[in-house]
């Protein structure tokens, strides 16, 4: 299923069963398993359409040649390989850009040592799988990769309870595939590719800003109409407002 909250109100969804659940500090649900991406996140091997997946969720969003070409490289790469460490590259400028990518990441100690880890089995079993990052405590940067690489290789549904600060190009496959749960602070957070699948999903306006109220209450078919007091466009916006 997919759902979307926008606002600044606290983003407190209910779990369906078998769900990744990314968060700074989940809440503990009976019979879910509690990772953190110190217990793994190498995946490797992999086959094409999963290697596509890494690379989206390890390279940056950027529409640029090289970008291209070195995302090719490091798909190739990465379905002989395995471990990120390992890779081995040529001297050709689209390996070469695909390993600076793969470099920035390892420079990381944290993330250097997760990927010399399997990803554990009983993540990608069929259980819930509550899954703590905490952005305070390893950073932004870490933050973005280890949820990214975790949420593509997980193929069940995916609750993020800060997806703005998550959100990449790619995670419209999520919303197309009807396997998204997820909470915004403003829409503005989302990435302009990924707006427009993600303002067409099931939401609700809890805690918004008045910008993302009106564009809610567009969508959801009010206008404004100053010749009625009970006006259901103001109505709207002052319900997705309130906290």
């Amino acid at each position: 299923m997919n759902f979307l909250q926008i606002g600044q109100s606290p983003k407190d969804f209910e779990i369906p069963p078998g769900s990744l659940f990314i968060s700074d500090d989940p809440r503990p649900i009976k019979g879910a398993k509690i990772c953190s991406p110190t217990d793994g996140l190498n995946p490797l091997p992999l086959e094409y359409r999963e290697a596509r997946e890494f690379v989206a969720a390890a390279y940056p969003d950027k529409d640029l040649m090289t970008y291209r070409n070195g995302r090719r490289a490091l798909t190739r790469l990465v379905m002989n390989a395995d471990r990120l460490d390992r890779l081995h590259y040529t001297r050709k400028d689209d390996d070469q850009e695909a390993k600076g990518v793969v470099e920035d990441i390892l420079l990381s100690p944290m993330l250097r040592a997760a990927f010399r880890k399997p990803l554990p089995r009983w993540v990608l079993s069929g259980g819930t799988t509550l899954v703590r990052i905490n952005r305070q405590e390893i950073g932004d940067d870490d933050a973005k990769i280890a949820a990214n690489v975790l949420m593509s290789q997980f193929k069940g549904q995916v609750v993020i309870q800060y997806f703005g600060f998550y959100a990449r190009e790619h995670h419209a496959a999520l919303i197309r595939e009807e396997r998204l749960i997820a909470g915004v602070n403003t829409l503005s957070e989302l990435p302009d590719k990924l707006y427009d699948r993600a303002i067409l999903m099931p939401k609700k306006g809890r805690g918004c800003t008045f910008e993302d109220a009106e564009t809610l209450a567009k969508y959801a078919g009010h206008r404004p109409d100053p010749t009625r007091k009970d006006n259901p466009h103001n109505e709207f916006i002052d319900r997705a407002m309130a906290a």
